[in-house]
């Protein structure tokens, strides 16, 4: 069986490390062991292609290896071959016939096979069906880059019993990924009555949605307008950055009530997308079907209606309306680029996502990327119009801003919550002091980022933050409260 062209075209240059991977050179150049031959691929009859078969020959039983190691190429998303048990009549499975992939540490990788029901887990070897073998995979997406071996035993000495196996070959990371996204999104459009779903795929997003063809093009042109841009903003401040294994995975629903479909809960009228950790996916609807803003566009109709005079009704519905597009606009964009840049930072190496990362360090990141002003992307790091007016909103009305400590040392500020504007408060300090720090401290900032990374528990953040930033928290409180109050300097009066 030859590689796919996609791989191929994928990784030009790995075709030497892989040669005769699937024995198509009818030889066993590259394995090695001891007792399997070359046979037909379908295990019957002629063949162009090959598999290895370690059948008795003779009357006597015999054990037989071979085994192969390699690297893993980067975007590979799983291993797939087709193989068999063979036993004689009445002889137990006794886990003597089995194909193998070792990790480092002689790990070894579950493997899954093929049915009816699709990929379900295979602790053994199966026996042909019909007599034709199965198909068989490891997920191999996260040892990319790792040096695994493939190992082929028959380690039973009874007659009549021997593995059949070849076939085995590289599925991209994007093929695996893309037709479990498409499944999964399919079901969820059947199984809670959403329009159908449109697959539009870019050079590093693939987005699957309900919502105008319109309106997902725009969410993957903002999505890959930032990616090279994040990428390079933080590479340039010293922080070891790495491209994405594969395409990053898309969500883009026409209403909120597919979003939430989406999640399986509601999440209130201020949260327009989320990046969903285990799906590794960006999720996102357009902020325009928002219920909370649909609401206010028809009560300032109603209002604009009530004017006498029709002109100067005329004009203030037009009026409305352009603020209302200009409002969605700016929604859609800062919200793609808020969730996007979670999507990136836990792809990039940046973040880990298996890591306990602080909520404020999150968040605050994503704020850093996400200003939108005007019906247009500002760019990375630069100021935040709505940020910084939520700044000055708490100043306004003579609110007090959360102190430092609250914020490093654990997600109270957000779990424990009573409004969505304290949520939204927090998201602004958060912003306020990833900005100053990366502003100030990148040094320090990339510290701290490596001290978090292999954290699991929450114990450690205080002391993780005071041991990259400094032990004067007193002094960096003053500064940060003084950044603060010149970030809500720099938001536009209310209209």
């Amino acid at each position: 069986m030859l590689f796919a062209a996609a791989l191929l075209a994928v990784l030009p240059a790995a075709t030497e490390p892989y040669a005769n991977l699937n024995f198509r050179t009818g030889s066993l150049e590259h394995w090695t062991g001891h007792g399997f031959y070359l046979c037909p691929a379908t295990g019957r009859g002629p063949s162009a292609s090959f598999a290895v078969c370690s059948s008795d020959r003779g009357p006597d039983g015999r054990k037989a290896l071979l085994h192969r190691t390699f690297v893993v190429p980067p975007d590979a998303g799983a291993i797939r071959f087709r193989a068999a048990a063979v036993r004689g009549r009445d002889r137990a499975d006794d886990g003597r016939l089995d194909v193998v992939l070792e990790a480092p540490g002689r790990r070894l990788i579950p493997k899954q096979v093929h049915t009816a029901s699709g990929w379900i887990a295979a602790p053994r070897l199966l026996p042909p069906a019909a007599g034709k073998p199965y198909e068989y995979q490891w997920n191999v997406a996260d040892l990319a880059g790792q040096t695994v071996r493939i190992a082929v035993r028959d380690d039973d000495d009874r007659p009549g019993c021997h593995v059949f196996c070849g076939g085995f070959r590289f599925v991209p990371r994007d093929e695996i990924n893309g037709r479990e996204f498409a499944d999964f999104m399919r079901k969820l459009a059947r199984d809670r009555k959403l329009a159908p779903m449109t697959r539009l795929d870019s050079k590093h997003f693939l987005a699957i949605g309900n919502a105008d063809d319109g309106l997902i093009e725009e969410c993957l042109y903002h999505c890959e307008t930032i990616y090279p841009v994040f990428l390079d903003h933080f590479r340039r401040r010293g922080f070891p950055v790495r491209e994405p294994n594969g395409r990053l995975m898309v969500a883009v629903f026409d209403t909120q009530a597919g979003f939430e479909a989406y999640v399986g809960r509601s999440l209130g009228p201020g949260v327009r997308g989320i990046f969903h950790t285990p799906s590794n996916r960006l999720v996102v609807y357009d902020f325009g079907q928002n219920r909370e803003f649909l609401d206010s566009k028809v009560r300032a109709e109603r209002e604009a209606r009530n004017v006498a005079d029709g002109l100067e009704r005329q004009q203030l519905l037009r009026s409305f309306n352009r603020r209302a597009q200009d409002i969605r606009t700016d929604a859609n964009i800062a919200t793609v680029m808020h969730e996007v840049a979670h999507q990136l930072s836990f792809n990039c190496g940046l973040l880990n996502r298996d890591a306990d990362a602080p909520m404020w360090l999150v968040e605050g990141l994503a704020c850093y990327c996400e200003s939108a002003d005007g019906g247009g992307w500002q760019g990375i790091g630069e100021l935040n119009p709505a940020r910084a007016g939520m700044l000055a909103s708490v100043l306004r009305q003579k609110g007090t801003f959360l102190r430092l400590r609250q914020l490093v040392e654990s997600d109270d500020w957000l779990r424990k919550a009573s409004s969505t504007r304290e949520v939204v408060v927090g998201y602004a300090q958060s912003w306020a002091l990833f900005r100053m720090l990366m502003e100030e401290r990148p040094r320090e900032m990339k510290k701290y980022l490596s001290l978090i990374s292999t954290r699991r528990t929450s114990e450690q953040r205080l002391a993780d933050f005071t041991q990259a930033f400094g032990t004067d928290l007193a002094g960096l409180e003053k500064s940060y409260q003084a950044y603060l109050r010149d970030m809500a300097a720099t938001a536009r009066p209310e209209k």
